[in-house]
């Protein structure tokens, strides 16, 4: 799994865009159950309040630096738990928050594959207007 966080050279590849897709939509997400839990527990307004907006500004901070490394997305991940967590407070995020964290790591992988099958075509064709090439010129 370590090679398929590795981000790809492309500089908007499949896997940094659906992986940051996911980390924004996942950052309204929390959000909005933020919202949520300042009606639904009022004696926890302060702990919701950090709690959410430190979430949904990491989230969004993550999604930004996926193209600094695989570091970035190893915290993608770590950040799936308190979303996930939030069902303490929000007991709907007990469902949403699993299926975001799947989201996400269904999106890092499956966009490495793009990537790195799109990586292959190029170097083909690459490959085949180099021997087009050499083969014009003799």
């Amino acid at each position: 799994m370590a090679r398929s966080l590795q981000p790809s050279a492309r500089p908007h590849g499949a896997q940094r865009i659906l992986g940051a897709t996911v980390l924004v939509v996942e950052a309204f997400i929390v959000f909005f159950a933020l919202l949520v839990a300042h009606q639904l527990v009022p004696d926890q307004r302060a702990l919701s309040w950090t709690w959410g907006l430190v979430t949904a500004v990491a989230l969004i901070i993550c999604s930004g630096m996926l193209k600094r490394g695989a570091g970035p997305y190893y915290v993608g991940m770590v950040l799936q738990i308190p979303v996930i967590l939030l069902g303490l407070q929000v007991s709907a995020m007990w469902a949403v928050g699993p299926a975001f964290a799947a989201l996400y790591v269904f999106s890092v992988l499956k966009g490495n594959q793009l990537d790195r099958e799109k990586d292959a075509v190029d170097a083909a064709h690459w490959r085949a207007q180099e021997a087009e090439g050499a083969d014009g010129a003799a």
